[in-house]
């Protein structure tokens, strides 16, 4: 186990905080860790009434490409996940959900970052409209289970979230 000797903030923005932590080993040596701090985020494969599932295409920033991944956001700081799940899915794709299924979570990237995302798993439930954050472009699609697999096969799906969430369905019996 590691012991935190000291933590210097480098940076705080609006979605990470990022340190610089000084740590003692087990044998005593010292190192130093940088750390993204983060509130975590939650996914959800919501299904629709037909069988398929919503999926989200948007420009993401950091990977300077657009991803189609399953409808997801971030925590606020201190929010319950299951809430900021409903709460993104109305936001995302203007629907209520159902049948709410938690599958527990992922961390995306261990190494530097505390991200934890929650992933879930629901169906359509009473459209109630869609409402984007005011800096979010989204295209709202749907797909087959069969299509999902066969564009995580082929590379088209490469988000994290998306691939775990899939597979936690699987592990619960939910597809």
């Amino acid at each position: 186990m590691e012991k935190q000797i000291s933590s210097t903030v480098l940076y705080e923005g609006r979605v990470v905080t990022l340190l610089k932590d000084e740590v003692e080993l087990d044998d005593k040596t010292k190192s130093i860790r940088e750390v993204v701090k983060h509130h975590g985020g939650a996914a959800i494969a919501l299904r629709s009434k037909d069988g398929r599932f919503y999926m989200v295409r948007q420009y993401r920033y950091a990977q300077n490409t657009e991803m189609l991944e399953f409808c997801a956001g971030k925590l606020n700081e201190g929010e319950d996940p299951m809430a900021a799940i409903i709460r993104e899915t109305e936001e995302e794709l203007g629907y209520k959900v159902n049948n709410l299924h938690a599958l527990g979570y992922a961390v995306p990237t261990c190494g530097y970052s505390s991200e934890k995302i929650y992933l879930y798993y629901g169906e359509e439930g009473e459209f109630v409209g869609e409402h984007f954050d005011e800096d979010e472009r989204i295209a709202a699609l749907k797909y087959s289970l069969e299509e999902i697999e066969a564009m995580i096969a082929a590379g088209v799906i490469t988000d994290a979230k998306t691939i775990c969430t899939l597979y936690r369905m699987k592990q619960e019996n939910l597809i």
